[in-house]
């Protein structure tokens, strides 16, 4: 069965990671630079795939970082003993996980003059292990997952920390699937249109009134179409204070392109919840807004 490509989720946009061993592999990283290469130093940003190689005669952990179909290096051993366990799960279950990667190279004449010496470096932009994948499933209807933009604070989540306590994390922080409702808040003299945050099908806060009206645009145009808004969201903290923060592009943000396509439809059977551990299980959980098991084949999956 082919393996289906994972954006790996909490990339912070710049590759942070160094790869090690690219001395080795030197042939496989030229091969990468396309007709612009520049030999005084050239850097493309491409994605690598990373596949645990637990026949590796030097270290059973070893990740293995690929990039244009060949091997270019590995991750650090004191890393690879970190993601070796959540890597293996996920390909385990049908995926091929990937992220984006730096890649520099740049090539000089050897002391002869009739040959070429190359030199290129990989780094990864990889979160932590327990940020690679959402604590959760995506909603069961009809949803579209808003591209990623910057933090937006939620409001209200002392208030459900009920709903929140499957959340809670060992390391303070998880992501997971947040849906976004719009709802209307009455006061005692008024009422106002806010943006409800609920995880699993539960409040968990709302918006401040001026970044709901950041984000009502978007929830109404899915809306005219019968599909929910979802976002990212980082919950962290413990029992006592709990934190809830969306990482969604704003309305006026959203390319055409993302306002054109269709929502994601549920998959069936669904995908089995994720128990709250010190260590959670990774599941079978889609991206991309789209709910797809590993028996669905398709050449890319992307997770804006």
């Amino acid at each position: 069965m082919m393996a289906i490509p994972l954006d790996l989720w909490g990339q912070r946009g710049y590759p942070h990671v160094d790869v090690v061993g690219e001395s080795h592999y030197t042939g496989a990283i030229r091969q990468l630079f396309d007709r612009d290469f520049k030999a005084d130093g050239t850097e493309i940003i491409t994605m690598a795939t990373l596949a645990v190689d637990p026949s590796n005669k030097h270290d059973r952990n070893a990740v293995g970082v690929w990039a244009g179909g060949n091997l270019v290096g590995y991750l650090p051993r004191e890393e690879a003993v970190r993601y070796a366990p959540v890597l293996s799960q996920l390909t385990a279950q049908g995926w091929s996980p990937q992220v984006a990667a730096r890649v520099w190279g740049a090539e000089w004449d050897d002391y002869d003059g009739r040959t070429k010496q190359f030199q290129g470096s990989v780094r990864l932009d990889l979160a932590e292990p327990h940020m690679l994948v959402p604590a959760n499933m995506p909603p069961s209807g009809e949803h579209r997952l808003l591209p990623s933009g910057n933090a937006i604070q939620v409001t209200g989540e002392e208030k459900h920390l009920d709903a929140l306590a499957s959340f809670l994390r060992a390391e303070g922080e998880c992501w997971a699937y947040a849906t976004l409702h719009e709802v209307v808040e009455q006061t005692a003299r008024s009422s106002r249109t806010l943006v409800e945050v609920r995880l699993d099908g539960a409040r968990v806060g709302q918006l401040t009134p001026k970044m709901s009206t950041e984000l009502l645009p978007a929830i109404r145009h899915l809306a005219e179409s019968g599909a929910m808004a979802a976002a990212r969201a980082i919950v962290k903290g413990n029992r006592i204070k709990t934190k809830v923060v969306l990482y969604a592009a704003k309305a006026h943000e959203l390319p055409e392109r993302w306002l054109g396509a269709p929502p994601a439809r549920p998959a069936s059977p669904s995908p089995v919840a994720v128990m709250p551990s010190v260590e959670p299980t990774v599941p079978v959980f889609p991206v991309g807004g789209e709910i797809m098991r590993p028996s669905h084949r398709r050449r890319s999956v992307s997770v804006s």
